[in-house]
């Protein structure tokens, strides 16, 4: 009925959300991997700032301290940069979720709309055949009445 009409329709509907949902889940993937490299650099740093405690209470030379604070000058930008690299990845797998999620919508909603109209179609052909039956069983009630006032 309808569904036939709308299959084609829904099909592509179902590859488009199926194609969301592969997007979203590879941004998902990107901002995993991209937190857990934060979290490597963040114990990264504090490991290094640690070691670098115990040895300075041996004493560090002025050339050592210089190096020591460019090093962890330089982990807290890369860390600035990482932590800026995973709020852009959780806002594009969230951009991509909701994309996902309205094409889903949107698939459920077109399903719903072929569902009524087959439902529809259906009542709509169970009447007329009702209809046909009433008319047939009268037809035939008609007759037997007939052939018995004869």
């Amino acid at each position: 009925m309808a569904t036939h009409r709308f299959s084609l329709i829904i099909k592509v509907q179902r590859e488009r959300e199926d194609n969301l949902q592969a997007q979203f889940i590879k941004a998902q993937q990107y901002f995993q991997q991209a937190e857990q490299k934060y979290q490597g650099l963040a114990n990264y740093r504090t490991e290094y700032i640690q070691q670098s405690q115990r040895q300075g209470s041996q004493g560090l030379q002025s050339r050592q301290y210089s190096q020591y604070v460019n090093f962890i000058g330089k982990l807290d930008q890369a860390l600035i940069q990482q932590a800026r690299v995973v709020h852009q990845a959780k806002a594009a797998a969230e951009q991509r979720k909701q994309s996902w999620l309205k094409m889903q919508t949107k698939r459920k909603a077109l399903e719903l709309l072929v569902e009524r109209a087959d439902s529809a179609a259906l009542q709509l052909l169970e009447r007329q055949q009702q209809s046909l039956s009433d008319e047939y069983a009268g037809q035939q009630f008609y007759r037997r009445q007939l052939s018995q006032e004869q």
